[in-house]
């Protein structure tokens, strides 16, 4: 046997001897058009792509058809998913709508416990804090990812976070928080969201791209793709990016269209009417509904520009919590990037590979979208820095790096 070929060999072998079992716990419907089901199912699809042999459990909840996820998410079926059956509120009219979700949450732990007690997993990966308690009870290694923290009973988050194996906290702003509050700080480490660098590799050419989606080619296409609000009613931006463009229709020597893909119905009906009293038209601004992942890299393809802006805000999610998806993919695209100047956020990009703004500023969000377009070689440059930036965040170098902090 060739050395290349030995080390091929043993590489295997060392592989399979640490291949863990591991349990996805996952806390909602799915799949899912938000973002987490995407975040979910591409955690699952690293892990198994690093060896491991992964089983996402979720929760019985109306309308979802987990059979489907794979062709949802545009994913090899690499990991195997269970329904959990237990009573869902959300299907029964004695349940008010309010309480549907801790209802909801009480049964499906109950499952969950019900379920570990027969299945044995050398780790249980979790992103919602209402389940942990759960899971530690079952005495099996937990690992619980954050995406937020409680606004209530610090002390016993504490204390349950200590008990897991690891934590992961999605920002440093959180991490810094946590531990203030008493959290151990050996067991939590920082690590952001990721990306599919694979999807990106792909994409079609900016002229055939705006074509596919019907965009003026006589134009600068301003581009957002992802959701209008976060936890149902908190805005993103989107009112302020149109503000932007507002200010921006009079510019002499460039013309801009924005082209903002990802909201429901509702939104934008709201953005549009807030557009038109702005003095947009249809030949200035167009709003598109979700799409599906696997659509979006062809439809950032499209854009000549991308914004990921924010509002003026003290709310947490803004100051410490938020580590988007989005942003993640727009650097995967390649394309010039203007970017609200948010705490969670500094660490993962700078001056070097996004044009910064202050955030709820329209006019310095006019004012960075028109320098990009005014200084192309250099928007260029932070894009291709951008490029190599994100090469650290695909999803596998992610979950690699987690999982090797357990250990």
């Amino acid at each position: 046997m060739r050395i290349p070929e030995c080390e091929a060999f043993f590489a295997s072998i060392l592989r399979y001897a640490l291949r863990m079992r591991i349990a996805y716990i996952n806390h909602s419907r799915f799949p899912t058009e938000k973002a987490h089901g995407l975040q979910t199912a591409q955690v699952c699809a690293a892990m198994a792509e690093l060896g491991h042999a992964v089983k996402l459990l979720t929760p019985t909840m109306r309308g979802a058809d987990a059979s489907k996820a794979f062709d949802f998410y545009g994913l090899k079926k690499n990991f195997s998913i269970e329904q959990l059956e237990h009573f869902d509120p959300f299907q029964s009219r004695l349940v008010p709508g309010v309480l549907g979700f801790v209802v909801s949450m009480h049964f499906y732990a109950k499952a969950l416990k019900t379920y570990l007690k027969n299945h044995h997993f050398d780790l249980l990966y979790v992103r919602s804090p209402h389940l942990a308690s759960a899971l530690l009870e079952t005495g099996q290694p937990v690992v619980l990812e954050l995406h937020t923290l409680p606004e209530h009973g610090k002390k016993r988050f504490v204390q349950h976070c200590n008990r897991c194996v690891l934590v992961v906290c999605l920002t440093k702003p959180m991490r810094d928080e946590l531990i203030s509050w008493g959290a151990n700080p050996q067991k939590v480490i920082t690590e952001g969201d990721g990306v599919d660098l694979e999807r990106f590799s792909h994409h079609p050419e900016a002229t055939a791209a705006k074509k596919k989606q019907s965009l003026p080619s006589d134009r600068i296409i301003v581009g957002y793709v992802g959701s209008f609000v976060t936890r149902e009613v908190l805005e993103k931006g989107v009112r302020e990016s149109i503000d932007a463009l507002a200010l921006l229709k009079d510019r002499k020597h460039v013309s801009f269209f924005g082209w903002m893909v990802g909201g429901s119905d509702q939104w934008i009906e709201i953005y549009m009417e807030h557009a038109r009293a702005r003095g947009l038209m249809d030949e200035d601004i167009r709003l598109d509904g979700h799409i599906s992942s696997a659509e979006v890299p062809a439809a950032l393809a499209a854009c000549d520009i991308l914004v990921y802006p924010a509002p003026a805000s003290s709310h947490p999610y803004f100051l410490r919590d938020t580590s988007p998806l989005k942003l993640f993919e727009y650097l995967a695209s390649g394309r010039p990037i203007v970017c609200a100047d948010l705490p969670p956020l500094k660490g993962v990009v700078d001056a070097t590979t996004v044009r910064l703004c202050r955030p709820g500023d329209p006019a310095a969000l006019a004012e960075a979208i028109a320098d990009i377009a005014e200084h192309r070689v250099e928007a260029q440059k932070r894009a291709k820095a951008g490029l190599e930036l994100v090469k650290q965040y695909s999803w596998i170098e992610r979950m690699r790096r987690i999982l090797k902090a357990i250990a």
